[in-house]
């Protein structure tokens, strides 16, 4: 019984922690002297990211719990660091779930199974993985940094209205980090753990939006081989006459 006791104490232990709201990382806010480390550190950050178009192929999950929509397929992702992205998801027999294409000021995301069609500007809709798209894989680290400290290291950038802390650690394909979005009322969250330069298989992306509950789960399966078609970053509305679709 008290084996027994125990155990079921551990459990709730475990369920209590795993419940608990997410706690705000402490960090210490660098001094004057070390202002120059910190933003060092930021530049060696970025300057590691990607900076030429890549693809690859890559596994979703998506779940909205407003309208009760989930995707789960496979399929490519496109990418010119700064400037546009297209991912387009296909489910069983070839059906594409979903075709995304987000640059910094447009965006188009089409869920042909739900007959769903559907354009923006700079806005990022709460149920649609918009702003992650954007900010998440070709805007990186965009901003201007505010504050950081380089144990943890830790940065905070203004981009925008948006509010942006990135908080680094490592793991085992590389680095992990964490990063949280505020901005207008909302609270986005993202983790990834990646290697330095572009994608590499096994590495993985995972997004929350607070206020919504919308999440979104991305695997890196494989690197293509090649840069991609620069055709591939063409808003997919575009019919003007002549035009090489």
């Amino acid at each position: 019984m008290r084996s027994r006791s125990a155990g079921e104490a551990l459990v709730l232990c475990w369920a209590a922690a795993a419940c608990a709201p997410r706690a705000s990382p402490v960090w210490r806010q660098a001094d004057a002297a070390s202002w120059p480390a910190v933003r060092q550190a930021l530049e060696s950050e970025r300057a590691a990211r990607p900076r030429a178009p890549w693809s690859a192929a890559v596994r979703v999950a998506m779940r909205e719990p407003r309208s009760g929509r989930e995707i789960d397929g496979r399929g490519a992702v496109a990418v010119a660091p700064g400037e546009a992205l297209r991912m387009i998801l296909l489910g069983p027999a070839g059906v594409t779930l979903l075709d995304a294409w987000v640059t910094a000021d447009r965006w188009r995301v089409a869920v042909p199974p739900a007959e769903i069609v559907r354009r923006g500007a700079l806005d990022e809709p709460d149920d649609l993985p918009v702003g992650f798209l954007r900010w998440s894989l070709f805007r990186p680290l965009e901003g201007t940094l505010i504050a950081g400290s380089l144990s943890p290291q830790t940065f905070v950038l203004r981009d925008g209205d948006a509010v942006v802390e990135v908080e680094l650690a490592r793991c085992r394909l590389g680095e992990l980090s964490r990063t949280t979005r505020r901005v207008r009322g909302r609270v986005e969250h993202i983790e990834e753990c990646r290697a330095p330069g572009p994608p590499r298989p096994g590495e993985w992306v995972r997004y929350e939006d607070e206020r919504t509950g919308l999440r979104v789960e991305l695997t890196f399966e494989a690197a293509a081989p090649a840069p991609p078609d620069e055709r591939a970053f063409r808003d997919p509305d575009d019919a003007a006459p002549g035009a090489d679709r």
